[in-house]
């Protein structure tokens, strides 16, 4: 478990940003998911863009995360030109550049989960900074938290602390409920 408690408890509605090192970067997303998946019982859509689908489901079903209650979202998959037929899980979108389609498949992806307790976890921010400009983030980050506040989705975005700008780590703060550093040792 990382060593800041706080990363499972999440209020109704909350949207998290949580820093973390690369060390902490995978026990830290199996943490968050074991608690709101198997012991909290979210549903989950879970926007991959450092991992594509394949390997991700991989890791999750190593650490002991069940993927049937997790949808994905995955930008990296056709990028890397890794087969993706015969998936009913998982929504593969063109690239990381591709912001207005992506938000799209979260608000319909969103409208379409089974169930009140409903978790959008974002994996990661800083790597859309490495196909993105950092204003463009900023602006697709505003609309997607104003979104997900609306429709009343847990939210819990993931960044290495690291890659983000001082700047853009500010401008984010201002549209989170909390902002969780996970340090790495």
């Amino acid at each position: 478990m990382p060593d800041n408690p706080n990363l499972i408890f999440i209020e109704d509605g909350e949207i998290v940003l949580i820093l973390t090192s690369a060390e902490k970067y995978l026990s830290t997303t199996t943490t968050i998911l074991k608690s709101m998946l198997n012991e909290k019982g979210y549903k989950c859509l879970y926007v991959t863009i450092n991992r594509p689908y394949k390997v991700l489901v991989n890791i999750l079903k190593k650490n002991g995360i069940p993927t049937e209650n997790i949808f994905f979202i995955d930008l990296i998959s056709r990028l890397t030109r890794t087969a993706v037929d015969g998936v009913s899980d998982c929504l593969f979108i063109e690239s990381p550049e591709s912001l207005t389609e992506l938000s799209i498949a979260i608000s319909e992806s969103v409208k379409n989960m089974p169930g009140d307790k409903k978790l959008m976890f974002l994996d990661s921010l800083s790597t859309l900074l490495v196909y993105n400009q950092s204003g463009t983030v900023t602006k697709f980050a505003h609309f997607l938290f104003s979104k997900m506040k609306t429709e009343g989705v847990e939210t819990i975005i993931l960044s290495l602390e690291k890659e983000m700008e001082e700047k853009m780590t500010d401008q984010i703060a201002m549209f989170v409920d909390k902002v969780i550093k996970v340090n790495g040792e």
